[in-house]
């Protein structure tokens, strides 16, 4: 057995993979490969499709082609791994408080309300306590800044322990000093849990110095370049 029979399988794994919308390609011939625990951004002017490729590989958008995989599954046996961050999140009601947002997201079942066991309550304190949001826990969402939101949101992506966090402009809206915390918060979840974290940003400053990678979607083309040091 050598070295490479013992190497992790890459987060994701595209070959030959084309995403198209319609009947327009958005990309195609892909062949890129993320490894486990890297943090890797992705570019790309407004309307290429960063969204749809990162719904494409919740098993959400199924126009795709070629080979797909996430730690060597199919896309759709593959959807327990990956945690999702929106850029617009909905809340059911105002009036729902954070602890109980958080569980609804438990196996699955984002918008019900199960009853709280013991493990059901551990894993809502766990994720709650990884974003540093315990505190919001019994705070109603309604009355919530939206930098406290969205810690509630990354807590709801953590539910489950994903292995891989895909985050769709999370830096969206904020000043520097939100997008500094954010990026924090993110760069200390990676190493903690050893998540492999794929984003979406116009804000390139802020993240670049932790990015591993930056995977550019232009001109139909899904390439992959080592982030500047």
């Amino acid at each position: 057995m050598n070295a490479a029979d013992n190497a992790p399988l890459p987060a994701l794994a595209l070959q030959n993979a084309a995403l198209l919308q319609g009947s327009r390609i958005l990309f195609d011939q892909a062949n890129v490969s993320l490894p486990t625990g890297s943090l890797t951004l992705l570019l790309g002017a407004n309307g290429t499709g960063k969204t749809t490729f990162l719904r494409a590989l919740l098993g959400l958008h199924t126009q795709t082609r070629g080979a797909w995989r996430i730690f060597g599954q199919t896309l759709s046996h593959s959807r327990n791994l990956v945690g999702y961050l929106p850029q617009e999140r909905r809340i059911p009601a105002p009036q729902i408080k954070g602890r109980a947002f958080i569980a609804a997201a438990w196996r699955g079942n984002r918008w019900g309300l199960p009853n709280f066991g013991s493990a059901l309550r551990q894993e809502v304190d766990r994720v709650l306590t990884l974003t540093d949001a315990l505190h919001l826990a019994r705070q109603p969402l309604g009355q919530l800044s939206g930098g406290e939101k969205q810690r509630l949101f990354m807590a709801e992506a953590l539910v489950g322990r994903p292995r891989l966090l895909l985050l769709d402009e999370p830096l969206a809206g904020m000043d520097h000093a939100r997008q500094a915390e954010t990026a924090s918060l993110l760069t200390r979840l990676r190493h903690e849990l050893g998540l492999t974290i794929l984003l979406s940003t116009h804000e390139l400053s802020a993240l670049e110095p932790y990015a591993d990678h930056i995977l550019r979607l232009s001109h139909d083309r899904l390439t992959l370049h080592h982030a500047a040091i």
